[in-house]
């Protein structure tokens, strides 16, 4: 599939989200009560993700501005632009019939020498649009980079590789996954209409581009009484492409 036709699914993927979204008299969903039913009673989940709202905050404000607007609805809660992140392969959660701590470590360096082979990259970040499970999010363009990642990382690490058979984004003709960027979560509470019409104006919100400096494996400590603690980065790989066989790389 080229750049053009990715871009293309992607902004369809956004556009289906928001018609569903706004067509719909349901309630509101409750995004938190989803993710203790989902994360086993709020086990911590490790991640590679990327922390976009730390490494962009100056360039950012604009999204701020908005999620400013949006934490002051009874339909939403926001969390802080530090903990914006953008998952792009979701390992599972800390317990004993899922992933254990003494793991992370092997999941770094095994992923971290294919992690390296790929080439640096920039993307477009922008597009606003909603899930049906109450994701506010923000679209970015990147070329199907993150999508080599994911392969790469499965095919690095044997623990990834068996996950990923089970991962539904993974189809017969390939790779499914669609990179987005929540800014906020639904309350379960207040009016689908009004939330809808402030997003309205804020759907073809523009954040630039950006070219992100290394991909990062996480702990996220969810919490029930604070779901938006620190970020706790535990490994972090540059991307080197063609560069990748030059010298020792740690």
């Amino acid at each position: 599939m080229t750049v053009a036709d990715l871009a293309s699914t992607y902004l369809e993927r956004r556009e289906q989200d928001w018609n569903a979204f706004a067509a719909s008299s349901a309630d509101l969903p409750d995004y938190w009560a989803w993710w203790e039913d989902y994360s086993a009673g709020w086990r911590i989940p490790i991640q590679f993700l990327q922390p976009l709202g730390s490494e962009y905050t100056e360039q950012f404000k604009p999204l701020s501005k908005l999620m400013e607007q949006l934490g002051e609805l009874d339909e939403v809660v926001v969390p802080p632009l530090a903990w914006v992140h953008m998952t792009y392969l979701h390992i599972g959660f800390l317990r004993p019939t899922d992933v254990m701590w003494s793991q992370v470590e092997s999941f770094y360096v095994n992923a971290a020498p294919r992690i390296r082979r790929v080439e640096p990259f920039t993307m477009q970040v922008g597009g606003l649009s909603i899930s049906e499970d109450g994701r506010i999010y923000v679209g970015m363009d990147d070329g199907g980079t993150y999508r080599e990642l994911r392969r790469q990382i499965g095919l690095g690490v044997p623990f990834i590789t068996q996950k990923m058979k089970e991962d539904p984004l993974i189809t017969a003709e390939g790779d499914t996954f669609v990179p987005t960027m929540d800014i906020g979560f639904t309350t379960g509470s207040g009016s689908r209409q009004r939330l809808v019409e402030l997003l309205d104006q804020h759907r073809s919100i523009d954040l630039g581009e950006v070219s992100p400096p290394a991909m990062k494996l996480a702990r996220l400590p969810i919490q029930p009484y604070d779901h938006y603690l620190d970020l706790d980065v535990v490994a972090e790989v540059p991307l080197l492409g063609a560069d990748h066989r030059k010298g020792y790389h740690n």
